[in-house]
């Protein structure tokens, strides 16, 4: 499977999406230090880009109550378990997440951008898109996969043929999508390659936090500032 044919994947996988994400030891949690890393806000106005089945927009909704957030997401069938969630105020946009200013105007106080920025061609036109919707000063969390220290690439091998791909298969009925999640994360940037990405885009690199549990050294939340 190619990066084009993501979103169209997670079509077929959205109705059981959030029960695997919740099985997920620290999943959940995980999005909720990436949304409430989004502070101070300069604009009290939200883009979840990638939202998928609105875990990501509950996040955001539980750390900024009552700021209006807008959710793009490229998957139908995604989008639509979103738009079951009680998220108000939540406006739905289907779209590009590496052309995101086709779809939306800015300007936004905070983006987050949670397992996204792997799955598109072409990172760094992303991110300069990012910069166009964001307000001077406003933040950028770019929540992914990006390993980091010794052992990382050898644990998440270990941990995607052991326990990921087997047990997500069985669940979603999609095995082609938990083989390329496998690929994609070992092709994808390392930790401090990622920083370097985001700081050759421009931003103003704040704080990298790690993730939890066994996640330490596979998950990074990247927060970082468009300058004002």
């Amino acid at each position: 499977m190619e990066k084009p044919a993501v979103p169209n994947a997670f079509d077929a996988v959205a109705p059981r999406y959030d029960l695997m994400c919740r099985l997920n030891p620290g999943y959940v949690g995980m999005l909720g230090d990436a949304a409430r890393a989004l502070d101070p806000l300069p604009l009290p106005r939200l883009l979840d880009l990638c939202c998928g089945s609105g875990l990501s927009t509950q996040a955001l909704r539980r750390a900024h109550p009552g700021v209006p957030i807008v959710a793009l997401d490229g998957s139908p069938g995604m989008l639509e378990q979103a738009r079951r969630k009680p998220l108000a105020p939540v406006q739905f946009v289907q779209g590009d997440a590496q052309a995101p200013q086709d779809s939306l105007d800015g300007p936004f106080g905070g983006i987050l951008m949670s397992y996204g920025l792997r799955n598109v061609a072409d990172p760094d036109a992303s991110l300069a898109q990012l910069q166009g919707l964001l307000a001077p000063g406003g933040l950028l969390a770019v929540h992914d996969y990006s390993l980091a220290g010794p052992g990382a690439e050898r644990l998440w091998t270990v941990m995607c043929r052991a326990v990921v791909r087997p047990f997500c298969a069985a669940v979603s009925g999609a095995p082609q999508l938990f083989e390329y999640l496998e690929r994609s994360v070992l092709e994808f940037d390392r930790r401090d390659a990622l920083a370097a990405r985001l700081r050759g885009a421009g931003f103003e690199l704040l704080r990298v936090i790690p993730g939890r549990l066994w996640q330490r050294q596979i998950v990074h939340t990247f927060v970082a500032r468009r300058p004002a």
